[in-house]
Order: C-alpha cells, then structure tokens, then sequence
C-alpha cells in the first residue's frame, strides 16, 4: 500500500523479510532459509491473494534471492539524498543490511568463479560415500555459502508420515568432517593397526605388503589435497553414515592387501 511517496510494510510480511535478511547475515544458504520457510509452515508470496481451496506456493532458492536483492525492502537513498519513490516508509530493513548482503552476493559470485567452483565444477570429496542415519539414502552434495554441503532431503511424500524421526533436511558442512575423518584414517592406516587388524604380525610377503600399504596409505593422507584426496578416500574403499543426533561419523574402510576392514566413529 502507498502512503505518500513510500510503501508501508505489511505487519504480517515484514517478519518474514527480515527473518530472511537475518539468517542470510548469520550464514545460511537459500535453500536452507527456504526450507525453513517451509517447515515453519510460512506463506510464500505467491500463496497470498490464492482462494482458500487452492494450494499454498512453496519457497524456493529464487523467491528467497528475490527478496534479498529487492531494495523495496530498505529505506534505500535515492541519488540526490532522497527517499526512492519505491522506498519502505519506516523501511523494513536498514540500508546498512540491504548493503552488506549486496556485498555478500559479489564476494560469493566471486569465489564461485574461481577454479574448482564455478557453476558445473563444484568439489564434493565425499560425494557417493555419505548416507544418512535416519534412513540410510546417499546424501547429496550442495554448493551453500560458497563451499560444499551434503544434505539428505525427506521427500514431501513421506514428510508427515516420518518428521518425527527425519528433519525435512539433514545437513552436512563438508569441511566440519574432513578433518576429523582425515585425523582418524591417519590414526588407522600405520603398520601396527593394519597388522594387528591383519592378525599376521609374523615374517613374510604379507607382512611386507601390509606395511607398504600403510606407509603408502598414511603419505597420501597427509599430502593429498582436493581432487587426490578424494580419490584417495575411494581407493581406501571408504563408506560413511553421517548421524546428525549427535553429530557422529560412522566410517568404515577396506584396504588392500587382504581387504583389511577397519571401522570407527569419528566425532565432528
């Protein structure tokens, strides 16, 4: 609705902006502020205006990226110093945070644009090795806040039937599980766990093989990076069950010679 020059904010809507505004400011992705959206039950803005029948619009990345970038939103300055005949009248967000999530999408625009994470090339190294506790699908790798994420989302079919026991999304900071799951096969690929795992500590072929692979397995955990880690993970036979109850990583390895299996759980 106008009054005078400006635009007064709707007290049912205006929450919800600055709710959006905020959890961006705070680190999360679209996707994830949208899915929260969802779960909280919140109309979108393509719900307002629809007949009681029909069915709510849901929130997506692009209707969350539409509000962010909408200077509507922020008692926007006009080039001569004024208020822009769009501006907010006691606008719904300051200046100061419509400009600092401005600068927020031009810093990640341009980190995506590096190489190894622009749009088609994004690095997930445990892509295909991450399943999820609560119902033991792969999760799937997803570019958040410019590094990668894995998430496992409950189908909207089976939302109701299993909320209880599985969030809409379980999500995954790739970097909150490569250290501590690095540190941890470090720990288990040396000579005497392989051996002991082996249960022939004694002189010959096998031994000598066993400890080969673990001096060869432990130099490619501490210098490998991006891509030659991941394919490390692979060669290790690598198979993670990520628990977000209690933030745990079940990981489990088959390592040549002899397909030695080691299992743990790694804390993160």
């Amino acid at each position: 609705m106008k009054a005078g020059q400006g635009l007064v904010p709707d007290e049912w809507t205006a929450p919800v902006v600055r709710r959006i505004f905020r959890e961006y400011l705070s680190g999360k992705g679209l996707q994830r502020i949208a899915d929260g959206l969802n779960l909280d039950a919140i109309p979108s803005p393509g719900a307002y205006g629809r007949g009681a029948t029909l069915p709510e619009a849901a929130w997506s990345k692009g209707t969350v990226r539409a509000i962010l970038v909408n200077p509507r939103y922020a008692d926007h300055p006009a080039p001569d110093g004024t208020a822009g005949e769009h501006a907010v009248s006691g606008a719904i967000v300051p200046y100061e945070v419509f400009d600092q999530v401005h600068r927020m999408f031009v810093a990640r625009r341009r980190v995506q644009r590096e190489p190894g994470t622009a749009t088609g090339k994004q690095r997930y190294l445990l892509r295909g090795l991450m399943r999820c506790t609560r119902c033991n699908r792969l999760m799937q790798g997803t570019w958040n806040n410019a590094e990668p994420y894995y998430r496992c989302r409950l189908p909207a079919e089976h939302a109701t039937a299993n909320r209880s026991s599985h969030p809409r999304n379980v999500y995954l900071r790739e970097r909150n599980a490569l250290r501590p799951l690095t540190a941890w096969l470090s720990t288990v690929c040396t000579p005497h766990s392989l051996l002991a795992l082996a249960g022939d500590p004694s002189p010959g072929r096998f031994r000598a093989l066993v400890i080969e692979a673990a001096d060869h397995y432990g130099e490619a955990l501490r210098e490998a990076r991006g891509e030659g880690l991941a394919r490390v993970f692979r060669s290790l036979g690598l198979q993670l069950v990520y628990s977000d109850a209690d933030n745990l990583l079940k990981a489990k390895a088959v390592l040549a010679p002899g397909r030695i299996t080691v299992r743990g759980t790694v804390e993160l």
